[in-house]
């Protein structure tokens, strides 16, 4: 029997660039392991199926149990209450008591702040003239955490406080590879996070306003409300999610931009009518999160491979957002192709992203911006891909740009 191939997940050149890798592996091999023996399917229709499948969820607590967290850390007990890790009717009742309070109507009232943001970011960079300077991983990231702010409706004093404790590096816990060091400082952050936005919870209880917080907790399906904990905890996720997530792919909005001047004059001549197939582009192209993890709730084949009852498997984005049968030549970067052909970035069924109407937004507006303002957009350096990260990220995007206020030449 051949042995399976391997993802080198455990290398700094895999994570270089893991896209010739996964397309050297998607076709001439259905499927492949992990460097721990995973099973990981990288076709389109595989991950499909898989999401689809009645006898595959979600990871839940073994997900971070593979990753040394064990009941008491304060990570493990944040897992314990997220949305991403329950399945069933229990993930069933949270995402309908949080559909009433997070509607993809609101996402759009978000739109003329990020554009301002924006604008004021690549204003404040400007040297002699109209030209400018700036790395977009730092620039940036305050952009979404303002929108987030704005979006959830409270205190910027309260947003910042949230923001601190949570450092950075939370993600990398959820990431391959997690060393003792990434444990502790995910740990540390968790439990400083939760006992803020737990003050938080008791403050609107008693103080109600109108913000999506005392929404959360006004909000009832059948007799039920959000608990304590689950309160706590879908805020942070959806605080977290939209900063460090979003902040990773407008950086890679810009680089795709700089790298591809005739993309960026198209986005420029119709920003309106291209901004929506643009930010799908981006999100096929370069997924926020490198994989998504399901296992087996039951004995169970698929994709030419035999699950035992919990078995995990993980799906590596990057394959099937790629996959020629699926996309035209798909490592052609092409912000004409249709916009209601959706990549796999924000997964698909059940735990379909909760904040991907607020993320799209953000990055539709993000991106006409950048086009129709940054002219002569050009790297200044050559980005590095972080490795062993859950959230695809750089290091730095250093940028040269001519400013054009009206956005015209």
């Amino acid at each position: 029997m051949t042995a399976p191939v391997v993802v080198p997940l455990d290398t700094d050149e895999y994570w270089a660039d893991p896209y010739p890798v996964l397309a050297a592996i998607r076709d001439r091999h259905r499927t492949a392991v992990t460097p721990e023996g995973e099973q990981v399917v990288l076709r389109w229709d595989d991950a499909v199926a898989v999401k689809k499948h009645p006898l595959f969820e979600n990871e839940g607590l073994e997900y971070i149990e593979a990753r040394g967290f064990r009941p008491g850390d304060p990570l493990y007990e944040w897992r314990r209450w997220s949305i991403g890790a329950r399945n069933g009717d229990d993930h069933r009742r949270l995402r309908s008591l949080v559909n009433r309070a997070l509607t993809p109507k609101s996402a759009d009232a978000v739109r003329p702040l990020v554009s301002g943001h924006v604008r004021e970011v690549l204003e404040q960079h400007l040297g002699d003239g109209d030209v400018g300077e700036l790395d977009a991983r730092h620039a940036f990231r305050r952009v979404p955490f303002l929108a987030i702010t704005h979006f959830l409706g409270i205190d910027l004093e309260e947003a910042t406080r949230v923001g601190a404790a949570m450092g950075s590096g939370a993600a990398d816990a959820f990431g391959p590879n997690v060393t003792q060091e990434l444990r502790d400082r995910a740990n540390s952050t968790f439990a400083a996070v939760t006992a803020f936005v737990g003050e938080l919870v008791d403050q609107r209880r008693a103080e109600p306003r109108d913000d999506l917080l005392t929404r959360l907790i006004a909000a009832e399906e059948d007799g039920e409300r959000l608990s304590h904990d689950e309160l706590v905890v879908l805020f942070t996720n959806i605080f977290s999610g939209a900063v460090e997530t979003t902040s990773s792919l407008m950086t890679s909005t810009v680089l795709e931009l700089a790298r591809h001047p005739e993309q960026a004059a198209f986005l420029r001549a119709d920003p309106a009518g291209l901004k929506r197939s643009a930010v799908e582009e981006i999100l096929r192209h370069r997924p926020g999160f490198y994989a998504t993890g399901q296992k087996a709730v039951a004995p169970v084949e698929i994709a030419g491979l035999s699950f035992a009852a919990g078995e995990p498997l993980s799906i590596i984005i990057g394959g099937p957002n790629r996959d020629p049968s699926h996309w035209d030549d798909p490592d052609r970067f092409d912000i004409t192709r249709d916009p209601n052909v959706w990549s796999f970035t924000f997964s698909m069924g059940q735990h379909f992203c909760l904040g991907q109407a607020l993320a799209r937004a953000e990055l539709q507006e993000f991106a006409a911006t950048i086009a129709t303002h940054c002219h002569d957009l050009e790297l200044t350096a050559e980005p590095q891909w972080q490795p062993r990260v859950m959230v695809n990220a750089v290091d730095a995007c250093p940028v040269r740009f001519t400013y054009r206020s009206s956005g015209r030449a």
